[in-house]
């Protein structure tokens, strides 16, 4: 009977142990259920985007995405966050799609790419789905001339164990797909075309890059390989930027180690002539391998070149705005950003060029917003102007059971 007695008691105990523990977990795990399922603040409708004075009153967006193995597992989220002229900021909710932009059409046309589907927002809104799921992009863009948007995405190794892109590309009149079979390096627009750097064969030491023409004939595309990318030495390459080009050349900047030097890393222009391919190389600095570092790396690589009348600006992830004057060829370092973030990690901060303009997505701890937008003159190298924006900070704080990050920036009208 003293034994029963003792054990009742030692059973009480344990109850009043583990009912505290219960209602503390069971009380964690219902915070977490309420916050994963709360909605995002700050959100658009699908039915406000589609009205055709929406993008009239937005000044800037950016791009958000969780990483493609998310999207994968159904577990994927994209946001496109508008910033309006009272500076606000609103969400659109979509699929991700990981290092995707966006891209704007000299009308104003927005093209909105996620992991499924294909939005055209302007006055008339227009969604195209894509064949089968996609989940990692690679670029962007328009192309002046033939009045079509495209998305180019990075699909990986087929059937036959060669690496593809496929390439989405139209207007409101619908999306047709091609496959790049080669790996790209680097992409970029001239009037008529995609111009692409890829590499032959990325399962073979040192294959060759070349560069390659997409053009666009009776609602087709065309693949031509017109040159090998020549620089001299044994040479491990990146591209650091996307392609730019001119009436008479295309411009790329690279990221060049020297495979018999391994201590010698540089950053270079390669310029290459449209007509002869002939190509050149400009040192734009070189530094050792102990100094780079991940904070070296452009905000954006799509974002970081810009040509305007003439000159080249180049952003590195240090602030250093640097020029190359495409008539004389001479590289000068004209400004640098004002209190540069040194770590590793920038908080979703973005470049983007545009006329005599960089605007630059910024964040700023000690502030109530967190987040601004900085205007530079690239004529001057002085800032004109800074819009600290609201609802970014509550956007971002309310995705924290999705690990998302910035993939483009760009101010609009």
């Amino acid at each position: 009977m003293l034994e029963s007695k003792k054990g009742d008691k030692m059973r009480k105990k344990i109850y009043l142990i583990l009912i505290p523990v219960l209602i503390v977990i069971g009380g964690t795990i219902l915070y977490y259920a309420i916050d994963y399922l709360k909605p995002i603040p700050h959100s658009l409708s699908q039915e406000t985007i589609e009205k055709s004075d929406f993008l009239k009153k937005q000044k800037a967006a950016v791009y958000f995405s969780t990483t493609s193995d998310q999207d994968i597992g159904g577990d994927g989220l994209g946001l496109t966050v508008f910033i309006d002229r009272k500076n606000q900021a609103k969400s659109f909710s979509s699929k991700g799609l990981e290092l995707n932009n966006l891209a704007v059409s000299p009308q104003n046309d927005l093209l909105l790419v996620d992991s499924e589907k294909m939005r055209l927002i302007s006055s008339s809104y227009k969604e195209f789905d894509l064949k089968k799921p996609q989940y990692m992009g690679e670029q962007t863009g328009y192309i002046p001339k033939k009045q079509l948007f495209f998305s180019l995405f990075n699909t990986g190794f087929d059937k036959q164990n060669k690496y593809t892109y496929t390439l989405s590309y139209g207007n409101k009149s619908g999306f047709k797909e091609a496959t790049i079979p080669f790996y790209i390096n680097a992409a970029g627009t001239d009037q008529d075309r995609i111009v692409l750097l890829t590499t032959q064969n990325v399962q073979e030491e040192n294959s060759p890059m070349r560069i390659q023409d997409v053009t666009f004939s009776s609602g087709k595309m065309k693949l031509a390989a017109q040159a090998e990318l020549k620089i001299e030495g044994k040479n491990e390459i990146e591209a650091f930027s996307s392609i730019l080009s001119d009436s008479d050349y295309y411009y790329v900047v690279l990221k060049v180690s020297e495979i018999d030097h391994e201590e010698k890393n540089k950053l270079v222009m390669q310029r290459i002539d449209k007509n002869s391919f002939e190509q050149k190389t400009f040192l734009m600095y070189s530094y050792k391998k102990d100094e780079d570092s991940t904070t070296s790396i452009p905000y954006n690589i799509k974002n970081s070149s810009h040509l305007y009348k003439g000159i080249i600006y180049y952003i590195d992830g240090l602030g250093n705005i640097m020029t190359f004057d495409t008539k004389t060829t001479r590289i000068s370092k004209k400004f640098k950003l004002e209190q540069i973030n040194q770590e590793a990690t920038q908080h979703h901060e973005e470049s983007f060029f545009k006329e005599n303009f960089l605007y630059m997505l910024r964040y700023d701890p000690k502030s109530a917003e967190k987040y601004l937008i900085e205007t530079y003159s690239l004529s001057s190298g002085k800032k004109v102007t800074e819009s600290r924006i609201k609802g970014l900070a509550e956007i971002l704080n309310s995705t924290q059971t999705h690990d998302v990050f910035s993939y483009d920036f760009r101010m609009l009208n």
